[in-house]
């Protein structure tokens, strides 16, 4: 196992408190289990992001330049969004529009040769398959590695906490969610110590 790697949580929604939240937040745990993991997440609710306006990386401040940071400092990713009108959330959409992808913005490309997960939440089963439609052809754009399963939760799979938050009911939701976080993991190990694995980044 490779140590001392970073597995970033972003979560796409900009509610407070969050489903799609509280599900990245059960991967990420399950990823921290294992040796020499750290993990970190990446909230969009808690950053004032600007508007994706095709500038470079180097020209960006405040809280969407330590969004960015956050993602180019990491190993892996899971990466969580709410389904609105069958896609992504548009707060996630402009985040991926500012990320490099290692040609004329920047000599970076975070995502890369990178193990993705992908987790999303909807009110009813509709959005399932915007995992498959929506949020993967993103990832292979960048060039990344995404596991290949993910986890689709709705309203049902999720319970009011005390302190207004949210905490997931179904039990088959939070298992898969575990296994999602540890596949990730095993998944930026075999990328990291491979060969072929971290060299099929973008033909084009």
């Amino acid at each position: 196992m490779t140590a001392n790697r970073t597995v970033l949580g972003i979560v796409g929604s900009v509610s407070d408190p969050s489903k799609t939240a509280t599900a990245v937040d059960a991967a990420l745990a399950a990823a921290a289990d294992r040796e020499g993991i750290t993990t970190e997440t990446l909230r969009l609710a808690d950053h004032d992001l600007v508007t994706a306006d095709g500038r470079t990386l180097d020209a960006y401040e405040g809280d969407t330049a330590a969004a960015l940071e956050a993602i180019v400092e990491a190993d892996a990713y899971v990466v969580g969004t709410p389904i609105y009108r069958g896609s992504l959330s548009g707060a996630l959409k402009n985040l991926f529009d500012m990320v490099p992808r290692g040609m004329w913005q920047a000599d970076v490309a975070p995502f890369e040769d990178a193990a993705v997960a992908l987790v999303a939440t909807g009110a009813t089963n509709h959005h399932y398959l915007a995992i498959d439609q929506e949020l993967r052809p993103i990832f292979g754009f960048f060039g990344a590695h995404t596991v290949g399963g993910s986890v689709y939760a709705n309203d049902d799979h999720f319970e009011s906490t005390d302190d207004d938050g949210y905490a997931i009911a179904d039990d088959g939701v939070r298992d898969r969610l575990a296994d999602l976080g540890r596949a990730t993991v095993e998944l930026d190990d075999a990328i990291a110590n491979g060969g072929a694995l971290s060299g099929l980044g973008p033909q084009f």
